[in-house]
């Protein structure tokens, strides 16, 4: 048998190995730790930058449309413009008057030689002509009349006659014709605006009456004529914008591009008729009002909210343009919270489909064309390095208003694109092609002017009840 330090030393042996073992796995520990940390220290310090960057380019290719209308200056017009002659067009119908000839029964007075004396003249018939007025020559001869006989006109040559000095006015014959009195009016009539056609009554004589009256053509949707006043809604920000305009005219040319175009490509007089606020009394005769802008915000009063929402109401149709083209910026977010305090609840913005007459009224479109956000210029306007945005927004927004889209709402910077880009230095990759969205230019407008409920239509009806039949 063992002794009893035997039996300690090994429990004491047995002790030592655990605590040794126990030891030995914690510093193993401790040193994977430490290594690691040393690891990732030194491959942090040493990271370097990648020295090459793979960037993927999604290059698109548009057809160049060169403009219809060849743009050429003209003389400044000082006279206003009209019509010189006017014809008209008749149906080749009537009915005749009805004249009927017959024999005017006289009165026979037999006299003896020997007593005929002058007074016997007052009794005789003797043969006249003057101005178409004849009577028999004959004792046994009978008279005939035709009208317009010498009524008026001086005396007969002869002694009897009409104004004879011997027969008195009519000798006591009647000379009036038989007449039929039903006339028939067969002249191509019609009621309303066939009425104003008949009686040659067209855009060119209600200038001074309205501010825009356009006609369209149903064989040739672009065949239109008329006139029509453009305004823009001038309102009010806190600064100017970075070119050193003011926001609600930070693009000067747009306008007036779009005024050009307008009359090269139809027969519709435009006039840049000046700016309006929101708080004038003429903006409810306004039919077509364009509010374009930039970085900054709006700012409005209860009252223009106000009268804003009763012109839209009453047929008013609004074009705004973000030339900033983001739905994040100021100027775009404060004229939809505009909009909400001029509707209130009808204030729904909804995306314009692609099959809305606005794409296919004058031009076709299968979509909005391109704008500021697909086009490789810089955004800011100082002249800055030309970078291309993608194309944020394939599409147009709007308030529709009983069925009548009211509002036309732009991401795309047409403003800019209308009065800026031929005009783009080529250090910053101009100048660019405008044309496909003049065109669209000229879709809003006449949209605007033809849509049912407009200002326009409205005025059109009323020219038409004018016209009415009695």
């Amino acid at each position: 048998m063992k002794s009893s330090q035997d039996i300690v030393g090994v429990r004491k042996l047995g002790q030592w190995k655990r605590a040794y073992q126990k030891y030995f796995g914690i510093a193993f520990l401790l040193a994977a730790l430490f290594h690691l940390l040393v690891t990732s220290t030194y491959y942090v310090a040493t990271e370097r930058e990648p020295t090459e960057v793979s960037v993927s380019v999604e290059k698109r290719e548009y057809d160049l449309v060169q403009p219809p209308v060849k743009f050429e200056l003209r003389a400044p017009k000082l006279a206003k413009a009209f019509s010189v002659s006017k014809v008209p067009s008749y149906a080749q119908s009537f009915t005749p008057r009805e004249i009927k000839f017959e024999t005017t029964p006289v009165t026979k007075t037999e006299t003896t030689p020997t007593t005929r004396t002058t007074s016997d003249r007052a009794n005789r018939v003797e043969g006249s002509i003057f101005y178409g007025a004849m009577t028999g020559a004959g004792a046994g001869e009978t008279s005939w009349g035709i009208p317009g006989g010498a009524v008026a006109f001086g005396r007969s040559l002869g002694i009897g006659g009409r104004l004879g000095w011997g027969e008195g006015q009519t000798a006591g014959v009647d000379f009036s014709p038989e007449l039929n009195d039903e006339i028939a009016n067969v002249r191509t009539g019609g009621t309303g605006l066939q009425s104003m056609r008949n009686e040659l009554v067209g855009a060119e004589n209600l200038f001074d009456r309205f501010e825009g009256f356009v006609e369209t053509n149903p064989t040739n949707k672009k065949k239109i004529k008329g006139f029509v006043n453009f305004y823009q809604l001038r309102w009010r920000a806190t600064r100017s914008e970075p070119n050193g305009e003011e926001g609600w005219n930070v693009f000067p040319r747009a306008m007036g591009a779009l005024q050009q175009y307008a009359m090269d490509s139809t027969d519709v007089k435009v006039t840049l008729a000046g700016n309006v606020r929101l708080d004038d009394k003429q903006l409810m005769s306004i039919p077509i009002v364009f509010m374009m802008g930039f970085l900054y915000p709006i700012q409005y009063t209860e009252k223009e909210s106000k009268n804003l929402g009763i012109w839209l109401r009453q047929g008013g149709f609004l074009f705004i343009d973000d030339g900033y083209a983001a739905q994040y910026g100021a100027f775009n977010k404060q004229a939809r919270a505009l909009l909400e305090a001029a509707l209130g609840y009808d204030a729904e913005f909804q995306r314009i489909p692609l099959n809305h007459w606005l794409y296919h009224c004058w031009d076709d479109f299968g979509g909005p064309p391109a704008g500021l956000d697909d086009a490789n210029l810089p955004l800011e306007l100082n002249a800055g390095t030309p970078k291309r945005i993608p194309e944020r927004y394939p599409y147009l927004e709007g308030i529709f208003l009983n069925g009548r889209l009211a509002v036309l709402i732009s991401n795309k910077g047409y403003t800019h694109a209308w009065g800026m880009w031929p005009y783009v230095s080529s250090q910053q990759g101009g100048p660019l092609d405008n044309a496909r969205q003049l065109h669209f230019g000229i879709n809003i407008v006449v949209y605007a002017s033809t849509a049912k409920g407009s200002i326009i239509d409205q005025n059109k009806a009323r020219v038409a009840s004018e016209f009415q039949k009695k």
